[in-house]
C-alpha cells in the first residue's frame, strides 16, 4: 500500500511540475481581417480535447496546454473549419499563433436560417450586443425602428436614447466615429439592412484609453457592426413618398466601406416629424412627435487610416464631417398643473394654451487626426466650428385660480370660459380665478462657436508607465433679441381694477471664451497595480449682458402694442430712455479651476479595480452691474474633494458584476448669491440668497450581467441610488391674492431616489424558435421643496414621493418567412404630498398589443402592428383615454433582382392616437398634451443600387451563403426606406 501510495504520490508531483505553454492567437475573417467572435478553438489529441475556448469580440484566445504533438481546430458557422499541426516544445512559455484566417464556407445555410434564429441579446465582457438578424423590421426601415425594439433601450419623445438608464451620447460604426455627438442623424438615415449587431457599452475617453490613466469620462454608445459582406462595397437608397395631408418625404443615403476606410453622403426632407414604423409594439410614447414639424438635413462623414495597426509606428487615421440642419415647427399645447401649498391652504392651479412658430438653421463641422510619431507615442487632433440661427413667436393663454375649475359642473374647458367674449356678467370660475394672461413672444438668435483639442501620449516601455499632455480651447459669440407682451387681469385683488400692460424688448449678447490643459503619468508598481496622478488647469470667460427695455407706456393701448408688436423706436436715445435699470444686467464671469487627483488600479482577467481622490480648489470672480440695484464685485474660493470607486468582477467570460461609486460637489451660481430681485415677470419673481451653500451628491450603480450562449439566455440586474445634501430648491411664496409667485433658492435636505432594473430574454424551442423577453424598472423619488402663501409665518417643507413602476413584456415566433409577437406594457405612478393629501395622485399608463411581418418568395411584406394604449387617473377627464392604434405597410418589390419597391403605409388608421403626459416635483403636478403628427397615409418608391466589391448575400433565396463578386453591379433588396 506504502508502495502504491509513493508511485501515486510521484505521479502528482510530476503533472504539478508539468508546465503548460500559453497559446494566443486571433481568429478573423479572411476578407475584412475582422475579428470572428465565439469562433470555437480547440486542441485535440487524437479524438480527446487537451483545451478549449470561445473567441473574444476581436477574435482573440488564449488556452494552455503541455508540451507534445497536437491538431488545432477552429470551427464557426458559414466558415470553413481550419484544422492544422500544433507542436509545442517543453522550452517554451508561449506561443504567439497570430492572425488566423478563416474562408467563408460555400454551404448554403438556408435550411439553419429557416429552423434557427440569432440569439437577440448575448453579453460579452462589459458589452451588450444586440443581433439585429433577431429582430424583423419593415421593408426599407431606418435604425430608429430597430433601436426601439432593443431589451433596455428607451427613445424619449424628444429623441434622447437611454440603455439601462444611461443616456446614449453617440453611435460608432465599426469602432469608429459617425456623426460624433449627433445620434439623430444615425435614427433617421442609416439603413437597417446595413446592421449585422448593436454593441451597447460604456466608452472610455480618448485619454484614458491612451494612457490607462482613468479620468472618469467615460460616455454610453451603441456601436454599430455592419455586414461583412459588404465591405468594399457602395451601398445607395433613394426613397421618394407622398401622402395624405399633404405629408411627403425624401431620403437619400449612400455609403463605402473597405478595410481602412468609410465614407457616408446622405439627405432627407420631410414633413412628417421623422416618424418611422412601430412594429415593436406599444412603448406608450405618447404619439408622434410634438409639433407638426417639417425638416430638411444634409450631411458627409468619413473615415480612412493607412492600415497601421493601433500602436504601429508611423500610423495615421483622418476622420471628419459636416452636417446641415433646419427644421420648421408648428407646437400646439395645452396643460393643467397644481401647485402644492402649505398644509391648510387649497392648492393653487392653473391652466395655459399656447401655439409657437419656430424655425432653426445649424451647420456643423469637426475633424479628427490620430497619428503615431512612433510606437511609443500617439498624437490626435480634433477641432470643431458651428452656426445656428433660431426664430419664434407666439401666443398664449394661461389662467391661474384658487380652486379646481374642473370641479365645476359641465366645464370642459376653462380657459375658454375665462377668455369668453362676454365679460359682464358673472360665471361660477370668476369666483375662483386669480388672474388670466395673454402672451405674446417673438425671438431671434445667432452664434458662432469654434473649438480645438489637441493630446499627445508617449509610453515608456509596456509595462503601463506613461506621460500625457492635453490641450482644449474654444471661442463663442451669440446674440439674441426677445419680445414680450402680456395683457394681465387680477380677478380678486380689489385695488387692481385695470388690466396689467407688460411690453419688453430684450437685447442680449454674449461672448465666451475657454482653454484647459492637463497633464497625466502613470507607474506600474507590480503585480498588477499601477498608480496614476492627473493634474487640470481651466481657465473660463464669460460676459453676458442683457439690456431689458420696458416699452409698456410707449403705446397708447394694447392694441396698438399688438399691432406694433416686434418693432422698437429706431432713434437709440429714445431707446435709452425706456432703459429699464432694474431688471438689466451686465455680468463678467472668471472661472480658474484646477484639478488633481491620485489613484490607483488593479487590473487582471477577471478583476478591474480603480480607486481615485480628486482635488478641486477654484476661484470665481464676477463683476456685476444692475444699474438701479447693484454694481460690485464678488470672489469666491471653494475647494472640495470628490471620491470615486469602481469594482468589475467578470466570473465568466460572459458574465460580470459592476460596482460603481461617485462622490461630487456642485456650486450655486454667483447670481444666485447675489442679494438682488428680479421682477421683469410680474407674475414670477426671483430673489437672490447671499447665504447658499454647495451641494453634495452620492452617487451609487451595481449592475449584474450574464449570459448563456447554449440557451439563448440573457438577465440584466442593476440598482442605481442617489442622496443629495444641501439641495438647491427654490423656494416659493404664493401671494394668494393676485397669484404671484416669488421664488428664492435655498439650500434643502432629504433629496434622494432610487432605481431598480430588471432585463431578462431567453429562447425557447430546440432551434430558438420562441423568444420571450422582460424588462422591468422600479424607480422611487423623495423630492423637497419650500412653499408657502403670502399671508403664512414662514415657508414650509413639502416632501412628495413618487413611485413608478413600469414592466414591458414581448412574446415572439419566427419562422423563415413570418414573424409573429404578442407585447404589452405597464406603468403605475403613485405620488403622495405631505401637505397637500388631497393632492395625492395615482396614474395608470397601460398597453397591450401584437405585430406581424410577412415576406413571400414573390416579393411581397406586409408589415403590421396593432395595439391598445390606456391612461387613467389624470386630472381633466379628456386625458383619460383608450387609443387602439393601427399601423399597417405593404411592400412590393419588382424590376431584375427586385431593385426597386413601391410601399403603402398607414398610420394610426383609426386617428386615436394623442400626445400626453405627466410631470411631478415636490412642489406640483402638470398634465400635457401637445398636438403631433400622428394619423396620415404615405406611397413610398424606393431605388437601391449597390455595387459590391467583396461578397454579396444571395437575396434570392435568402441565405447567408457569401460569394465572390469583384466589382460586380447588383440592383439590390430594396430597403431603406422612410420606415
Amino acid at each position: 500500500m506504502r508502495k502504491l501510495f509513493t508511485l501515486a504520490l510521484f505521479g502528482v508531483v510530476c503533472t504539478a511540475m508539468a508546465r503548460n505553454i500559453i497559446v494566443t492567437g486571433n481568429v478573423v475573417d479572411s476578407k475584412t481581417n475582422e475579428g470572428i467572435d465565439f469562433a470555437t478553438v480547440q486542441i485535440m489529441k487524437g479524438d480527446s480535447m487537451v483545451a478549449g475556448t470561445t473567441t473574444k469580440t476581436d477574435g482573440g484566445f488564449s488556452l494552455e496546454a503541455p508540451a507534445g504533438n497536437y491538431e488545432m481546430r477552429i470551427s464557426y458557422v458559414s466558415y470553413k473549419s481550419i484544422k492544422q499541426n500544433l507542436k509545442l516544445v517543453e522550452n517554451l512559455d508561449s506561443m504567439k499563433l497570430g492572425a488566423l484566417k478563416m474562408e467563408s464556407s460555400d454551404i448554403s445555410l438556408h435550411t439553419a436560417v429557416v429552423t434557427a434564429t440569432a440569439a437577440r441579446v448575448e453579453q460579452k465582457g462589459d458589452t451588450t450586443q444586440f443581433n439585429a438578424s433577431a429582430y424583423r423590421v419593415p421593408e426599407g426601415s431606418t435604425l430608429e425602428a430597430l433601436i426601439e425594439q432593443l431589451p433596455g433601450v428607451e427613445v424619449s419623445d424628444d429623441g434622447t436614447i437611454t440603455w439601462n438608464g444611461k443616456t446614449v451620447s453617440e453611435f460608432l460604426i465599426n469602432g469608429k466615429d459617425f456623426f460624433k455627438g449627433d445620434t439623430k442623424i444615425a435614427m433617421k438615415n442609416l439603413p437597417t439592412e446595413l446592421i449585422s449587431k448593436i454593441k451597447a457599452y460604456d466608452k472610455q475617453s480618448e485619454y484614458t484609453e491612451q494612457t490607462g490613466i482613468d479620468d472618469g469620462e467615460e460616455t454610453t454608445v451603441l456601436d454599430l457592426t455592419t455586414k461583412k459582406e459588404l465591405n468594399e462595397s457602395w451601398i445607395t437608397n433613394l426613397d421618394l413618398a407622398y401622402g395624405t395631408h399633404d405629408r411627403y418625404a425624401e431620403r437619400f443615403f449612400g455609403t463605402r466601406f473597405t478595410d481602412n476606410s468609410r465614407v457616408t453622403a446622405f439627405g432627407s426632407a420631410n414633413n412628417t416629424g421623422d416618424r418611422g414604423f412601430g412594429g415593436g409594439g406599444p412603448r406608450f410614447r405618447g404619439g408622434g412627435r410634438s409639433g407638426q414639424v417639417s425638416s430638411q438635413m444634409a450631411g458627409l462623414d468619413f473615415n480612412w487610416q493607412n492600415g497601421k495597426k493601433a500602436r504601429e509606428d508611423g500610423r495615421l487615421e483622418v476622420g471628419g464631417n459636416i452636417r446641415y440642419y433646419h427644421s420648421s415647427t408648428d407646437l400646439q399645447s395645452e396643460s393643467n398643473s397644481e401647485t402644492f401649498l402649505t398644509s391648510g391652504s387649497n392648492s393653487s392651479f392653473a391652466n395655459s394654451r399656447s401655439r409657437t412658430l419656430s424655425g432653426s438653421t445649424s451647420v456643423n463641422t469637426s475633424l479628427m487626426l490620430k497619428w503615431n510619431p512612433d510606437s511609443m507615442s500617439n498624437f490626435n487632433f480634433r477641432p470643431s466650428y458651428s452656426f445656428s440661427k433660431s426664430n419664434s413667436h407666439g401666443t398664449t393663454l394661461s389662467a391661474t385660480f384658487n380652486d379646481n375649475p374642473y370641479d365645476i359642473d359641465n366645464m370642459q374647458n376653462p380657459l375658454d370660459s375665462v377668455f369668453r367674449d362676454n365679460m359682464q356678467a358673472t360665471t361660477p370660475i370668476d369666483l375662483i380665478t386669480v388672474n388670466s394672461n395673454l402672451r405674446h413672444s417673438m425671438s431671434e438668435s445667432k452664434s458662432h462657436n469654434i473649438s480645438g483639442s489637441m493630446m499627445y501620449i508617449r509610453r515608456f516601455g509596456n509595462k503601463g508607465r506613461n506621460i500625457s499632455l492635453r490641450a482644449t480651447g474654444s471661442y463663442q459669440t451669440s446674440q439674441s433679441t426677445s419680445f414680450s407682451l402680456s395683457q394681465i387681469t387680477y380677478f380678486q385683488d380689489p385695488s387692481i381694477t385695470e388690466p396689467q400692460i407688460v411690453n419688453q424688448y430684450n437685447d442680449d449678447p454674449t461672448k465666451n471664451y475657454s482653454y484647459s490643459i492637463r497633464g497625466g503619468y502613470a507607474e506600474p508598481l507590480g503585480n498588477n497595480w499601477f498608480a496614476q496622478i492627473n493634474y487640470n488647469f481651466s481657465y473660463q470667460y464669460n460676459d453676458r449682458s442683457r439690456s431689458l427695455y420696458d416699452l409698456s407706456s410707449y403705446y397708447s393701448s394694447f392694441a396698438e402694442a399688438v399691432q406694433m408688436f416686434g418693432i422698437v423706436p429706431t432713434d437709440a436715445d429714445i431707446l435709452d430712455a425706456y432703459l429699464d435699470e432694474r431688471n438689466s444686467q451686465y455680468a463678467t464671469y472668471k472661472y480658474y479651476k484646477h484639478r488633481a487627483s491620485i489613484g490607483v488600479r488593479y487590473n487582471t482577467k477577471e478583476i478591474r479595480f480603480n480607486a481615485s481622490v480628486e482635488f478641486n480648489p477654484q476661484k470665481t470672480v464676477l463683476d456685476y452691474t444692475r444699474p438701479a440695484q447693484l454694481d460690485t464685485t464678488v470672489t469666491r474660493h471653494v475647494f472640495y474633494v470628490s471620491p470615486r470607486v469602481r469594482f468589475r468582477y467578470n466570473f465568466t467570460q460572459t458574465g460580470r458584476i459592476d460596482i460603481d461609486y461617485r462622490g461630487s460637489a456642485s456650486q450655486p451660481s454667483m447670481t444666485d448669491l447675489l442679494d438682488i430681485t428680479d421682477d421683469s415677470d410680474p407674475l414670477n419673481i426671483s430673489k437672490g440668497n447671499p447665504n447658499l451653500k454647495p451641494s453634495w451628491t452620492n452617487s451609487l450603480r451595481a449592475m449584474f450581467n450574464n449570459y448563456n450562449p447554449d440557451r439563448q439566455q440573457g438577465m440584466m440586474a442593476a440598482i442605481t441610488a442617489k442622496q443629495t445634501s444641501n439641495s438647491i430648491s427654490n423656494a416659493m411664496i404664493y401671494d394668494e391674492a393676485t397669484g404671484v409667485r416669488t421664488v428664492t433658492p435655498r439650500n434643502i435636505n432629504g433629496e434622494w431616489s432610487a432605481r431598480g432594473d430588471f432585463m431578462f430574454n431567453t429562447g425557447l424551442g430546440e432551434e430558438k424558435t420562441f423568444t420571450i423577453s422582460t424588462f422591468t424598472n422600479a424607480s422611487y423619488n423623495n423630492n423637497v421643496g419650500y412653499v408657502s402663501t403670502s399671508n403664512a409665518a414662514g415657508s414650509q417643507k413639502n416632501t412628495t414621493r413618487v413611485l413608478n413602476l413600469n414592466e414591458r413584456l414581448n412574446i415572439g415566433y419566427r419562422a423563415s418567412w413570418f414573424n409573429i409577437g404578442l407585447n404589452g406594457s405597464f406603468n403605475y405612478q403613485h405620488s403622495r404630498s405631505k401637505l397637500q393629501e388631497n393632492a395625492n395622485l395615482d396614474t395608470y399608463t397601460f398597453a397591450y398589443g401584437a405585430n406581424a411581418n410577412f415576406n413571400f418568395d414573390w416579393g411581397m411584406s406586409i408589415s403590421t402592428d396593432l395595439s391598445m394604449n390606456s391612461r387613467r387617473g389624470y386630472t381633466d377627464d379628456a386625458m383619460n383615454t383608450n387609443e387602439f392604434i393601427w399601423n399597417i405597410q405593404i411592400s412590393q418589390s419588382f424590376l431584375k433582382n427586385k431593385n426597386a419597391t413601391i410601399s403603402l403605409q398607414y398610420f394610426d388608421i383609426l386617428n386615436q392616437q394623442s400626445n400626453i403626459s405627466r410631470t411631478i416635483n415636490a412642489q406640483m403636478r402638470q398634465d400635457a398634451w401637445t398636438n403631433a403628427i400622428n394619423s396620415y397615409g404615405m406611397i413610398h418608391f424606393i431605388y437601391k443600387l449597390n455595387i459590391f466589391g467583396g461578397k454579396m448575400v444571395d437575396q434570392k433565396n435568402n441565405s447567408n451563403r457569401p460569394m465572390r463578386a469583384p466589382m460586380m453591379m447588383m440592383m439590390g433588396g430594396a430597403r431603406g426606406g422612410h420606415f
